[in-house]
């Protein structure tokens, strides 16, 4: 069997969602993009700062794993981002992961704030300067930002 006609009757073969039969094509086509990704990001940073100022380190240490697995994916399922997310991850986020591990909010809240206009720059690189991430004034609602005590 040749490549060509191994990829064609992959193209045909579909496997059942419980729901309907799908292809790969289709599989693929369903995939998350950064529209979908982002906000997710941009939840989780919000709950990643909050957390770092209530001085919480695991979860603060959580989220920014969250957020680096996040960002690899976007790089993974839109490889035209992929180079500028490494490098974000490297320039940007590192720094931000290392405030975290000496537990210093004051570096933190650098290395946070220099993410931000990392990032804010790249969507206006990218043509979009309409997206702009900031900061939510509060806390999330949903998680209790407090350490918790060890039992």
């Amino acid at each position: 069997m040749t490549d060509e006609e191994l990829v064609e009757l992959l193209r045909k073969a579909a496997v059942s969602s419980g729901h309907r039969l799908m292809t790969l094509e289709d599989i693929a086509r369903i995939q998350p993009g950064l529209g979908r990704l982002m906000p997710e990001v941009g939840h989780r940073a919000w709950k990643l700062y909050y957390a770092a100022k209530a001085k919480n380190w695991p979860l603060a240490a959580f989220q920014a794993k969250e957020i680096k697995g996040l960002l690899e994916l976007c790089g993974f399922t839109r490889p035209k981002h992929e180079e500028a997310l490494g490098q974000f991850l490297k320039n940007n986020w590192t720094p931000v992961e290392a405030a975290i591990a000496h537990a210093d909010f004051a570096e933190f809240e650098r290395a946070f704030q220099k993410a931000i206009k990392a990032t804010n720059g790249y969507h206006k690189s990218k043509g979009k300067p309409y997206i702009i991430w900031k900061l939510p004034e509060a806390p999330p609602p949903d998680l209790d930002m407090q350490p918790q005590e060890k039992d």
